[in-house]
């Protein structure tokens, strides 16, 4: 049941609903996610140990058909009226409750009448599932811009991780802290290396700036559209950043330079030019302007 329901929701399918409005579809979902966490909790009460066949017979067939009221109602949001972030949240959220179902479901197949109920090894899964539950009814964004705000708070979090590791290279530390591998451990990078990787650092630093700059300045200010095409690059440019970081360990100085730090700029100068659409103020403005310039000016550095 699980696994269709998850092959389903990898589909996207067009939707007409003019009538959709974002307050309505959270209250419909945060009600189906009561129903599926105390649906949890009676398949959890009927199958752990001694059980009945009859009783989780019973309770799958309920919590199936939660499930596919969740996802009935997930395929009547339509992206134009509602926002690629809003709708892709729900499938998120969604997605997890059905791997915490699986998760719970393989806890009880894989015990024995004769096991210790004590042992309680449904618990953990019986939790997340929970969780996840919660989640959907009274943690989801209220429309597309607040998804894209949450989406923004967990790149910045990657966006900042990535700048403590490249100053960690940058000041000769890696070794150190334990970011190489064991057989690389007592190899030092080279001077050059070294000067790359402060490029890189000033690159990722000015980058930490650019996100603050969006999602104070921009995001509270964009359609619904454009706080799509944020997010888009936003995510985009949050990749390279590992990437950019990652071959710092596995690429020579020259080929940092000449690819993967002219492919970081391209990626910053799109989320720039995206920002650039939106009516800021003449002071934001300049400051997107100098940002550009600066990328540009790191990217053709060379010493």
């Amino acid at each position: 049941m699980a696994e269709t329901y998850l092959s389903d929701l990898k589909t996207d399918r067009p939707v007409d609903n003019p009538e959709f409005e974002s307050k309505q579809m959270n209250d419909t979902m945060a009600k189906l996610g009561k129903i599926l966490s105390h649906d949890a909790t009676k398949l959890t009460i009927a199958c752990k140990p001694p059980r009945k066949p009859s009783d989780g017979i019973k309770m799958i067939s309920e919590i199936s058909n939660t499930f596919y009221r969740l996802l009935g109602f997930y395929h009547t949001i339509p992206i134009d009226k509602a926002g690629k972030a809003y709708k892709e949240s729900y499938r998120a959220a969604i997605r997890d409750a059905l791997l915490g179902q699986i998760s719970l479901c393989n806890s009880f197949i894989t015990a024995t009448d004769k096991e210790d109920p004590s042992k309680k090894k449904f618990m953990v899964p019986t939790a997340v599932l929970w969780e996840t539950c919660k989640l959907l009814e009274s943690q989801m964004p209220a429309d597309n811009r607040a998804a894209v705000l949450k989406q923004w708070k967990s790149m910045q979090e990657t966006i900042s991780d990535a700048k403590s590791e490249v100053h960690e290279v940058a000041d000769g530390n890696a070794t150190e802290s334990g970011f190489l591998d064991e057989d690389e451990s007592e190899d030092e990078m080279s001077p050059e290396q070294i000067q790359v990787a402060k490029l890189c650092a000033q690159l990722v630093d000015l980058i930490v700036f650019l996100f603050v700059k969006v999602e104070r300045r921009c995001i509270r200010e964009a359609d619904m559209s454009l706080c799509d095409e944020l997010a888009e690059a936003g995510h985009a440019l949050t990749d390279e950043t590992d990437v950019l970081v990652s071959q710092l360990y596995d690429s020579e100085p020259d080929a940092i330079r000449s690819k993967y730090i002219k492919e970081y700029v391209d990626k910053a100068l799109a989320l720039i030019k995206i920002a650039q659409k939106i009516s800021l103020p003449e002071e934001h403005s300049k400051w997107f302007e100098m940002c550009s310039k600066k990328l540009n000016d790191l990217a053709t550095k060379k010493d």
